[in-house]
């Protein structure tokens, strides 16, 4: 609702004030300036009585009417009274002014108030007798008093003066006037000054409000008004105390809502708060990158509006519901699936509502690193497994007597060779693994710029005596010039292991293409880029995500048969991921394959 300014209800105040005052002052002025013109038509009324009664003959006999109508009118002249002479019973003897028309005649409620019984008593007792009534045929107040002549009791007349009050009532309306003009004229000087005053007293209250309000909109800044009133006095210490210590909590709550910010968009783990109806109230940079929310156009809105995930939606409402913290594992969806850790904890303010904190953590490498683990540690013992089971029995079977017969011994011996090359081979693929993970974590890989032909080649040879027992060809493209800075060891025992994988794959009279070349990438640089193809069995498509996982392989029964570790495109890819590189694979069932391994140049 619309407040008033506190000057205009101190003005209004202060005007009523005086406005009831000036009334009242009015009232009473009017009531004593009608008493006192009633007070002088009454002495004037007492006057011509008294005159006409000393004219008249003081002998105790019946008043003469011819003698009163002569000493009245001598005096009606003067006094301009009606003059009237009544017997004892109220009956007209005699009178001055006689009525020249029916018109002039005053009315008859007023002729029976001047002949009243109490009024004829009262002078007939000797006590004043007065008497006043409103004459509305002409218009006027009649005025009458009455004096007995003769003893008390029992007087031979009564002499009554009467009088109408227009002209006095026209004077006293006049004054009246007057009175309320001049009382017009104080009131506006009243108003005036009332104005004045409510002004000046307003205006160290209006400064100290205007204080509080710029102390309310955060200005710390100027001097507060020292009124000299002692209540404002009092109120402005108060007011430059609160601005103290409002500034104090502000730099407080300004300091901690940036280290609060500061740690949130620290955190790479995802905060999200909500309300008891689900609205969102704050959101951090990790969370908002989570689920693409706009942290400040989201604020406010329900949560089933901005994340569209009912597994985050019930988790949120088991949260806000439950006293102890929470923790579930939910998946969002997307084309890479992640798995998000969610630990929610109910928040209880003063109001009752309350609501939660919940804290988003992705997992999804973990699971993935711990799932790969646990593969790796399955594969390597089954591995592992195989080639110690086929020593141990064979060791076990020449320990028996089959060491006596030199078939058999030699035979068995060339099987233990064999397994334990194999168990070997495995050991040192690991081993280079773990050494080429090692390099790539610290990012310490030694560079070395190196001309691509000449390490293509150096591969491309190493394999070719393999390639020339299966009747394999094997074609190297690169431009002699092209050069780039590379670990030539690893990039060469990646070619190796591709070429190698490659040859296995191939058939009689197959062709493998190993080329290089630079090219642009992504990012508008460019990369060295190497390829290696081949004209063999190819990959399914189902296989193709996983074939650069230690131990994977398509055909398992081929892999072991052809000395395979499961190792080899795992090498390739540390050693490509060590590079800063990619390794990429595209494949066509009984079409072949082509493996691009891209490095910056």
């Amino acid at each position: 609702m619309p407040r008033t300014r506190f000057v205009w209800r101190l003005y209004s105040s202060l005007y009523a004030l005086a406005a009831i005052v000036l009334v009242a002052c009015f009232w009473v002025a009017s009531v004593e300036l009608a008493r006192l013109a009633d007070a002088a038509l009454l002495r004037r009324l007492t006057d011509a009585l008294n005159a006409v009664t000393k004219l008249l003959p003081t002998d105790g006999g019946p008043v003469d009417a011819v003698a009163f109508t002569a000493a009245a009118s001598s005096v009606q002249r003067t006094a301009q009274v009606e003059l009237s002479l009544l017997d004892p019973d109220g009956g007209l003897v005699a009178t001055t002014l006689p009525p020249a028309s029916p018109d002039d005649a005053p009315g008859e409620a007023v002729a029976l108030s001047l002949r009243s019984d109490s009024f004829l008593a009262d002078a007939r007792a000797g006590r004043p007798a007065i008497t006043s009534s409103y004459d509305i045929a002409r218009g006027r107040r009649i005025l009458a008093m009455a004096v007995p002549i003769g003893p008390m009791g029992q007087p031979t007349a009564i002499l009554r003066a009467s009088t109408d009050t227009v002209r006095s009532d026209r004077e006293l309306a006049e004054s009246q006037r007057s009175i309320l003009f001049r009382f017009l004229l104080c009131a506006t000087a009243a108003a005036a000054a009332a104005a004045a005053l409510a002004a000046r007293l307003a205006r160290p209250v209006r400064e100290l409000a205007q204080a509080a309000a710029d102390v309310a909109g955060g200005l710390s800044e100027g001097t507060l008004p020292t009124p000299d009133v002692a209540e404002l006095t009092t109120l402005a210490s108060a007011v430059h105390i609160l601005r103290e210590q409002l500034v104090e909590r502000g730099l407080t709550i300004g300091r901690q809502d940036t280290e609060q910010e500061a740690v949130l968009d620290s955190m790479i783990e995802g905060v999200l708060a909500i309300d008891a109806r689900q609205r969102v109230l704050g959101i951090n940079r990790a969370a908002a990158d989570l689920f693409e929310l706009d942290m400040e156009a989201d604020l406010g809105r329900f949560m089933q509006d901005v994340i569209r995930n009912p597994d985050l939606r019930r988790f949120a409402l088991r949260a806000i519901d439950c006293r102890e913290p929470v923790e579930d594992d939910i998946v969002l969806p997307g084309p890479r699936d992640r798995t998000i850790r969610v630990r929610g904890t109910a928040l209880r303010d003063v109001s009752g509502e309350g609501g939660a904190v919940i804290v988003l953590n992705d997992v999804t490498d973990l699971k993935r690193l711990e799932n790969v683990r646990r593969d790796f540690v399955a594969n390597v013992s089954h591995e592992l497994k195989t080639p110690v089971a086929s020593i141990k029995g064979f060791v076990e079977t020449l320990l028996d007597g089959a060491a006596d017969d030199p078939e058999d011994r030699r035979r068995f011996l060339d099987i233990v060779a064999r397994q334990a090359d194999r168990l070997e081979a495995i050991i040192e693929d690991l081993l280079a693994l773990s050494r080429i993970e090692q390099s790539e974590g610290a990012g310490t890989l030694p560079l070395e710029t190196t001309p691509i032909a000449a390490l293509l080649g150096e591969a491309a040879t190493d394999c070719l005596p393999r390639a020339t027992e299966r009747s394999i060809r094997l074609e190297v493209e690169c431009d002699a010039d092209l050069q780039a800075a590379v670990n030539a060891p690893l990039v060469e025992q990646a070619l190796i292991n591709l070429i190698d994988n490659a040859i296995k794959a191939c058939e009689v009279d197959d062709t493998i293409r190993v080329s290089a070349r630079i090219a642009p990438d992504a990012t508008g640089g460019t990369a060295l880029e190497i390829e290696v193809h081949d004209e063999g069995c190819g990959i399914e498509p189902a296989h193709l995500p996983r074939v650069f996982e230690r131990f994977y392989r398509v055909d398992k029964g081929r892999s072991r048969t052809l000395g395979g570790t499961g190792l080899g495109l795992s090498i390739v890819k540390h050693i490509v991921q060590a590079h800063g590189g990619t390794v990429g694979v595209e494949s066509t069932p009984g079409v072949g394959t082509t493996f691009t391994l891209r490095m910056p140049a």
